[in-house]
């Protein structure tokens, strides 16, 4: 068993080659493109590039506030972003890199639409590295600055929907050679990586802004697994894989004798005009077809405990855009009936051994799917897995086009070579992260933080934000538990996570330099209000609460009693009254308090007051 890692960062700021803005929103206008496939440097069409062709898709494009000529591939790019770039160089170091002298883009040809121009810029800035990691280095192939891609918004009757607000976003990513040895030291390793991004100022920092994408190879081929969105699906994703790869493996040595192979598609619309199916009656009324093959031999193997060949085949047709796929194990399910399933089965030619899938969409579309099937088939069975795979959300993966390869690779004409200058390297020097254990040690002895509460900041990519902000917290041990307990809780309570205003909201520009976006934040933000009326842990934490949960702008937080601090002379004053109604204790006091006022107070000062009374 194999396994590498590519992972991708978001840098935050300014785009690679244009000036807009990192952030922004869509708007009312858009665009549509067909995409025309091109012959990489060497004279060929890559696979992955054949594929999409057969797919045949239109592509609209959703205009956004941070998107200018440039991601509309209507002018050509502007020079590279130099603050991305160093980033880049400043990463290669600390991953003990080979920078090279000159950086140099490549275009790599993409047709799936997630580009206007059929192409990404990519230019490798450091090779030949490696991360320290408890099992052994492991080796960094590449380090790469590239434009990330458009945002996907929707696929539906094929047209793909994509926002430009992430087009041109700068990229870096960071492979690994096959050093991993199985799913935790993956994690372990994508962790180590992911450490010396998080920890530079222009790390952008939001939910979508780290990607990874598997390597995997069970001697069967590489399958690059692509967009695992968490660190925590690295290790359930490879594990689905090994899983996955194994059923494969036992499904040919079944089918290794046997006579197999999928039968033509036969058109049966005209069986289900009275059909009691949802499903293929909504199919139907929508201008669709119903079409049925035999797959020789494979009754039991398209859906039965670890056997998903039919999942294989779904995959395909999805990728083609038909709505659906069904097959003879699933049968009697979808509403069909006996009398249906007979004349499917009769009319496929069905023997006892033999499986019946059952696919609804264009008629056109269908009967290009047949030799893709085909051809998925026969890989299987002669286990020549090698493809491109996506993640899903639960942790499996789906089969998503061939696996690309260099015929997809051209020279950039429009960005000339970088020079690396001695005098930009030492610039650079003081930009490189720190190892784990240096920013471990200084966290916590700096500022006094455990190992845990370090560890965390890190692991939550919070370490910017935490040393931008704690110069205004008299404890930091407050400001740790603001942003690793108090924030994380009212937003599971709210049940969503904080976008980046409220985040601007609640620490004003602090929060922008700390994620090195434009400064404009020019009304009072809470830790502002915080600061000037001396609030302690506990109004600050009522003053989140008010404003995430209920909603009450920042500026209408100043009027709230309950923000409000009582002085020394307004507590004195309480625990009298306290005091004379009776049967108060130091262990009570507080409690009582609180029911005597919607005040905010300390509770260390009423404690400190009352014990002098």
């Amino acid at each position: 068993m194999k396994i590498g890692l590519e992972i991708h960062f978001q840098l935050g700021g300014n785009k690679l080659f244009c000036s807009c803005s990192t952030e922004g929103t869509e708007l009312n206008e858009s665009f549509t493109r067909k995409l025309t496939p091109v012959m990489g440097e060497l004279g060929k069409l890559d696979t992955a590039v054949e594929y999409e062709t057969i797919r045949n898709r239109n592509f609209l494009y959703r205009v956004s506030s941070n998107s200018c000529l440039v991601e509309k591939d209507e002018e050509p790019p502007h020079p590279v972003n130099p603050d991305a770039l160093k980033t880049a160089i400043a990463i290669s170091k600390a991953l003990h890199c080979k920078v090279l002298d000159y950086t140099s883009f490549m275009r790599k040809i993409v047709v799936d639409g997630s580009n206007t121009s059929g192409f990404q810029r990519t230019g490798i800035v450091g090779m030949d590295g490696y991360v320290q990691t408890s099992r052994g280095n492991v080796r960094v192939s590449t380090i790469t600055l590239e434009e990330d891609a458009c945002r996907k918004l929707s696929e539906k009757e094929g047209v793909v929907e994509y926002s430009l607000d992430r087009l041109g976003i700068p990229l870096i990513e960071i492979s690994t050679e096959p050093d991993i040895i199985d799913p935790d030291h993956a994690l372990e390793t994508a962790k180590a990586i992911g450490h010396y991004v998080m920890s530079m100022q222009n790390f952008r920092g939001e939910v979508d802004s780290i990607r990874q994408d598997v390597n995997f190879s069970m001697g069967f081929g590489r399958v690059e697994i692509k967009g695992v969105s968490k660190l925590s699906f690295i290790k359930d994703t490879i594990e689905y894989e090994i899983k996955r790869q194994s059923s494969l493996e036992a499904i040919s040595r079944m089918l290794a004798e046997k006579p197999h192979g999928i039968g033509d598609f036969i058109d049966i619309t005209g069986m289900f005009t009275n059909t009691d199916s949802s499903m293929i009656k909504k199919s139907i009324a929508s201008g669709k077809s119903v079409m049925c093959a035999r797959v020789s031999a494979c009754n039991g193997l398209m859906k039965h405990g670890n056997y998903k060949l039919g999942r294989e085949f779904a995959d395909v047709a999805k990728n083609m855009g038909l709505g659906g796929l069904m097959h003879s194990d699933e049968f009697p399910a979808y509403g069909l009936s006996d009398e249906e399933l007979h004349s499917i089965y009769s009319t496929a030619g069905k023997g006892d051994n033999d499986a019946v899938i059952v696919v609804l969409g264009e008629k056109s579309r269908i009967e290009k799917l047949k030799p893709l099937l085909d051809e998925r088939f026969d890989k299987i069975l002669k286990m020549q897995l090698e493809e491109t795979r996506s993640a899903t959300p639960s942790g499996e993966t789906r089969y998503l086009r061939p696996l690309a390869g260099k015929e997809r690779m051209y020279p950039e004409t429009d960005i000339p070579a970088v020079k690396i200058t001695g005098a930009m390297m030492e610039s650079i020097e003081k930009l490189v992260p720190k190892s784990l254990e240096e920013t471990m040690n200084e966290l916590t002895k700096k500022f006094k933080l455990s190992q845990v509460e370090a560890e965390s900041l890190i692991n939550n990519n919070l370490l910017s934000l935490f040393k931008s902000l704690a110069g205004n917290f008299d404890n930091p041990h407050i400001l740790s538990r603001i942003l690793l307990q108090t924030i994380p809780e009212l937003e599971n309570k709210k049940g969503k996570k904080l976008s980046q205003v409220q985040m601007v909201d609640i620490f004003g520009n602090q929060y922008l330099e700390a994620r090195q976006l434009p400064q404009h934040h020019n009304t009072d933000s809470i830790l502002e209000l915080s600061r000037r009326e001396k609030w302690d842990r506990n109004t600050f934490e009522t003053a989140l609460s008010l404003y995430i949960i209920d909603n009450i702008p920042v500026s209408e937080l100043e009027k709230r009693e309950e923000l409000k601090m009582l002085n020394d002379n307004e507590i004195k004053k309480i625990l009298e009254e306290l005091v004379k109604d009776g049967n108060v204790t130091e262990k009570n006091v507080i409690p009582l308090f609180r029911g005597k006022t919607k005040q905010s107070f300390n509770p260390s000062d009423v404690i400190k007051i009352f014990a002098t009374m």
